[in-house]
């Protein structure tokens, strides 16, 4: 017996890194910082505020100006038509010779093909981009580079010309004006990235769809101060619109539909409140997504560290998972997620399963050529496993989720567990490993109900490892004679004047989870034990009472204890084993 000990304590170690292991094709950033914050978010500019006018054309702007059927915007584009002097976005960017310019781009559809090849790429091998390179040379990876700062200096803060740009599509709609990525002849992704801001302080996107792109078709990167504004974003691999180490950002007025990863994803945003020890409402926030339509991605929203998102008054709705904010990947500053705020949101109908785009040989997304799965036709080829049916998922802390619509997800409304993530970033230290999920709030949300008083069940109102200190469950709502549905152990949910008081999670719960850990699109795109891959049946009283029922079924809470600290246990020796190997 003391002999198997070590082994069991490796194993269990093992077990506790599997749960938190990285899902394969997570976005890759250089190392990055949050911004010193002390900018604000930009204010729309008109022409006669701008301290200079540019304007970019395609050669069939006029004919498209043409057809506009209002008279004031079509006189207006053929104004800006006169002053035309740039058939490439890019072009007008490099030419910007003072700050807060505006660049107006006309009617088409643009490729920006001096991008595509640049003599600049030189030797680039495909690795990280440094801040220099995308400075220099960002059409390596993006179709259109902003990027502000001097890469001489020690900041990270904008300080040239190119600070508080603005870049507005000048047709009726976002789909009068176009920039497509698309495929090279030989089939693959002409770019990773659309348009990006780096370090691009103040910047400005409004009245464009942007498509098919490797990975992100919006990029702003450690910026203080952006917007996104009426911006289309769909047919990416990754992302629509991706902000990363940034803040008082506002995405506002968007569409983002047929995208592998999310729609829209604030990663990383700057971490403001956390010395906040308070669940609620936020008077500060560093991104503010609102009046947005989120519909068939892989998930509508997300974040990884998505700190003080305030997250109001979207539509998120037929997607294989609604919203996540978690504490799970490695390489993310402001770990772990906290004090997100969503409110007001209409969640409902994510039960869209993408997954069989990627099982089996004939499988579109695992065709070799990106031309050949169909992207630019609609094809989603979803990036990680996430459980289809769910309305919204969560990993962190102080999260405030009030007086949202939630109804029809065929898994749960919204689901609530821990990770131990402290392992992912080389810290062994026993107390460390309960760091999520802490003081996260539900209230005042409508489960299960349309916004006209139907009834539309969820397959459970909410879904709970059992895990975390300050969660609570108060006011929430369903039809009338229908009772909150859960999977509590308990057999009821913690209310918020006697919260949750156990850091430890249901261990059946926790390693019902595990086998989705192993998920990869392309070498094991159906992972043994995974169910979330699975679309739900449609709920019923039934159904609903036997998911309910499973909550009893789980020991009690000196298992889960054990485990963990046996895992941890594992873990640390594993680090020790590896350390005194790299030594000999």
């Amino acid at each position: 017996m003391r002999r198997a000990l070590p082994g069991v304590l490796v194993l269990l170690g093992l077990l506790a890194l599997v749960l938190v292991a990285p899902p394969a094709g997570a976005h890759e950033e250089r190392e990055s910082e949050f911004p010193p914050g002390n900018g604000s978010v930009p204010v729309h500019r008109t022409e006669s505020e701008a301290a200079d006018v540019l304007v970019v054309c395609r050669p069939d702007s006029a004919d498209r100006i043409a057809r506009i059927g209002r008279d004031a915007v079509r006189t207006r584009n053929l104004r800006l038509l006169e002053q035309c002097a740039f058939s490439d976005l890019q072009a007008a960017v490099d030419a910007v010779e003072v700050a807060r310019t505006n660049i107006y781009v006309l009617p088409g559809v643009y490729r920006e093909r001096p991008s595509w090849d640049p003599d600049c790429v030189g030797d680039y091998d495909g690795g990280v981009v440094s801040y220099e390179l995308s400075h220099s040379c960002g059409e390596v990876v993006n179709l259109v580079t902003i990027a502000g700062d001097d890469p001489e200096d020690d900041d990270i803060v904008c300080d040239s010309e190119l600070c508080q740009l603005q870049i507005e599509g000048t047709g009726r709609k976002p789909g009068s004006v176009v920039f497509r990525g698309g495929f090279r002849p030989d089939g693959d992704w002409v770019k990773h990235n659309g348009i990006k801001a780096d370090r691009a302080d103040g910047f400005y996107l409004a009245n464009m769809t942007l498509e098919q792109f490797r990975e992100n078709a919006v990029y702003v990167h450690e910026t203080d101060g952006y917007v996104i504004d009426r911006v289309v974003t769909r047919n990416n691999d990754l992302y629509g619109v991706l902000t990363f180490t940034s803040d008082h950002g506002l995405i506002q007025r968007c569409e983002a539909y047929h995208n592998g990863d999310s729609g829209i994803y604030p990663g990383s945003a700057a971490d403001v409140n956390a010395t906040n020890r308070k669940t609620g409402p936020l008077t500060r926030w560093s991104v503010e997504v609102r009046d947005c339509n989120m519909h068939h991605n892989a998930l509508g929203f997300s974040g990884t560290a998505g700190n003080s998102v305030y997250v109001h008054d979207n539509l998120i709705h037929d997607n294989g998972i609604g919203f996540v904010v978690e504490s799970i990947l490695a390489g993310h500053p402001g770990m772990p997620q906290d004090h997100g705020w969503f409110s007001h949101n209409k969640i409902y109908s994510n039960n869209v399963n993408y997954y069989g785009n990627v099982t089996g040989e004939d499988a579109p997304c695992q065709e070799e050529r990106p031309v050949d799965r169909g992207h630019q036709h609609g094809v989603v080829c979803p990036a990680f496993a996430l459980p289809v049916g769910t309305g919204g998922m969560m990993v962190g802390n102080h999260n405030y989720v009030d007086s949202n619509h939630v109804w029809n997800n065929y898994r749960q409304g919204f689901m609530l567990f821990w990770v131990p993530p402290a392992i992912l970033r080389d810290d062994y230290n026993p107390l460390h490993q309960t760091d999520n999920s802490n003081y996260n709030h539900f209230t005042r949300n409508k489960m299960g109900l349309t916004p006209t008083g139907e009834a539309a069940p969820n397959g459970l109102d909410f879904w709970w490892d059992d895990a975390g200190i300050g969660n609570c469950w108060q006011d929430n709502e369903t039809p009338d004679g229908v009772k909150i549905s859960h999977n509590a152990t308990l057999g009821y949910l913690p209310n918020c004047k006697l919260p949750s008081l156990l850091p430890i999670s249901n261990v059946i719960k926790t390693t019902s989870l595990l086998g989705c850990a192993q998920y990869d699109r392309y070498s094991n795109p159906s992972p043994n034990g995974c169910d979330w891959i699975v679309t739900p049946p449609k709920p019923t009283a039934e159904s609903i009472a036997a998911a309910s029922a499973g909550a009893d079924q789980g020991p009690g809470p000196a298992v889960p204890v054990v485990l963990v600290a046996l895992g941890l246990v594992g873990a640390a020796a594993v680090r020790f084993r590896s350390r005194r190997a790299r030594g000999r």
